[in-house]
């Protein structure tokens, strides 16, 4: 899962996909705007199949936290 976060924030954000951990934090450490988390968020969505309710994005503060949610949606 974190393979696939840090292809799909690249692709928004010039950093070193190695950079990018568990404990990355998308605004404060990647300086990412909302629409951009919405964009990347939309785009993973996409690749796995599942939705995640605009209401729930906002609680998505680091990419650990995308991933806990996205395991937990698809298992």
């Amino acid at each position: 899962m974190l393979n696939l976060i840090r292809r799909t924030v690249i692709e928004f954000v010039d950093v070193d996909e190695e950079t990018i951990t568990e404990e990355t934090h998308f605004i404060r450490d990647l300086h990412l705007t909302s629409y951009d988390i919405v964009s990347i968020i939309g785009r993973i969505e996409d690749d796995l199949g599942v939705e995640i309710p605009d209401r729930e994005i906002r609680d998505l503060e680091t990419v650990g936290d995308l991933i806990k949610y996205l395991n937990n949606k698809i298992h």
